[in-house]
């Protein structure tokens, strides 16, 4: 097996260079299954350490030779020496707003104010329904029982953080795992599957969609996407997401009409409204700045890759230092590490794994950031895959970088300080279904918000 996942993964120029991630949602018969698999992230040569990577993917032809992991029941896998550590965080409270796109803007019967929900629910987007009846009051993510093929249940002990809520109606629940508890928990990878669960009346519980009987004879627990993870993540050039998905209701046995409020709206991302809260303002020895009322996590280690308290560490002591925000989803929406320099290195073991990839920049707005190479921007990268696959992201990249080009030629990490700086993935991989659609998104709140958060960073 080791050796079968070593040629796939010598067959895809990225599968060297990302982390583990999720494999595409595959929907042929006889079931939808989400695979995964944790792999720790060689660094890329020739930096010693990198961020977490939100745009974590894996190649499509091993979805064969490696087996399902379930991130919210298997141990958390050790991170790499030289990985940020784990720290914990609040749970994000719920948005204060209730609008959403028109797409999916819940029945004004049909929604409760998610301030007012249950057990520590909170909201994937801000147009999340919740009908307010006896099985959705009662929903809670830790209660949530395991069918296995047999219909026999288990308690699999889900942390209330773990998921936000895309939908509670008519019986029905969807969830999808939030950026926040998987960088908190240091589970190395892109845990983006979705948990489905169906309301049992008779004995008062919530039960997840059961595992099956594949036809190799193993049970295995059918996972499936949200919208924005089908959107960014799948690999699939030749079926759409809509597609994907139309076939993943299908093998659920859910109403169309009833799906459409289930999953919410097919977008590339779900975002917050406009708010008219004040910015919050944020310093420390190495960097400031100024952020919409993010939820803030800081990690710091020494030379020695020894988990360094940011309570009693001052960063600019620290030999690796990380800055994450994330919204009141729990979506990763900032993402900024500083780690040794590797100047003396850099010419002699540079490496590039996919030379054919390209890449386009849009939106390009100017920042505070100054290094050591010039002023930083920050942009959406659009990147072509040498499977061409196109795939977004939010970066801070060089100002004078070219429009478009190789994307081996478009500098990730910068010199600063005695440092190394890098910021290539403020958010997790963005899919858009054309440039209309992309446009819109750099018009969007969230866009807006990472410009203005961007042009007032500094580094010291």
């Amino acid at each position: 097996m080791d050796n079968i996942e070593q040629l796939l993964r010598d067959a895809d120029p990225r599968a060297s260079r990302d982390s583990g991630g999720p494999l595409p949602l595959d929907l042929s018969d006889p079931a939808p299954v989400f695979i995964q698999r944790p792999v720790a992230e060689p660094p890329k040569e020739p930096r010693h350490w990198l961020p977490v990577a939100l745009g974590a993917m894996a190649t499509a032809a091993a979805v064969a030779a490696v087996v399902v992991w379930a991130p919210w029941n298997a141990p958390v896998p050790d991170p790499l020496p030289a990985n940020p550590p784990t720290q914990t965080t609040t749970v994000p409270e719920p948005s204060e707003s209730g609008t959403a796109d028109p797409t999916g803007t819940p029945d004004p019967t049909g929604a409760a104010d998610p301030e007012s929900w249950p057990n520590g629910l909170f909201p994937a987007w801000d147009g999340t329904h919740f009908a307010d009846d006896a099985a959705c009051r009662a929903l809670s993510v830790p209660e949530i029982m395991v069918a296995d093929a047999k219909g026999k249940l288990s308690d699999p002990g889900y942390d209330a953080k773990a998921f936000s809520l895309i939908g509670c109606l008519e019986g029905y629940a969807a969830f999808t795992p939030t950026d926040q508890f998987r960088v908190e928990q240091n589970i190395d990878d892109t845990s983006g599957g979705m948990l489905l669960a169906t309301w049992n009346p008779e004995s008062g519980q919530w039960v997840s969609s059961p595992s099956e009987i594949g036809d190799d004879g193993v049970e295995v627990q059918p996972e499936y996407l949200s919208w924005p993870m089908l959107r960014g993540y799948t690999y699939e050039p030749e079926e759409t997401p809509a597609e994907r998905m139309d076939r993943a209701i299908k093998h659920l046995g859910i109403d169309e009409q009833l799906a459409a409020k289930l999953f919410g709206p097919n977008e590339p991302s779900w975002m917050q409204p406009e708010s008219d809260a004040a910015p919050v303002a944020y310093s420390n020895s190495v960097l400031e700045l100024s952020h919409p009322g993010w939820t803030r996590r800081e990690s710091m280690r020494g030379a020695g890759g020894k988990v360094l308290d940011p309570a009693t560490t001052d960063p600019k002591d620290a030999a690796t230092y990380q800055l994450m925000f994330f919204d009141a989803h729990g979506k990763a929406v900032f993402n900024l590490g500083l780690f040794p320099d590797d100047r003396a290195g850099d010419a002699a073991d540079d490496t590039c794994n996919d030379p054919s990839a390209t890449y386009v920049l849009h939106g390009l707005a100017p920042t505070s950031v100054v290094v050591d190479e010039g002023k930083l921007a920050l942009g959406l990268v659009t990147e072509t895959d040498v499977f061409g696959i196109e795939r977004s992201t939010v970066s801070l990249v060089e100002a004078g970088s070219p429009a478009q080009g190789k994307m081996c030629d478009l500098a990730t990490a910068f010199h600063h300080g005695g440092k190394m700086v890098q910021a290539d993935a403020w958010t997790g991989y963005l899919g858009f279904m054309d440039a209309a659609e992309r446009n819109t998104y750099l018009e969007s709140t969230e866009y807006q918000r990472a410009m203005e958060v961007a042009a007032s960073l500094r580094l010291k």
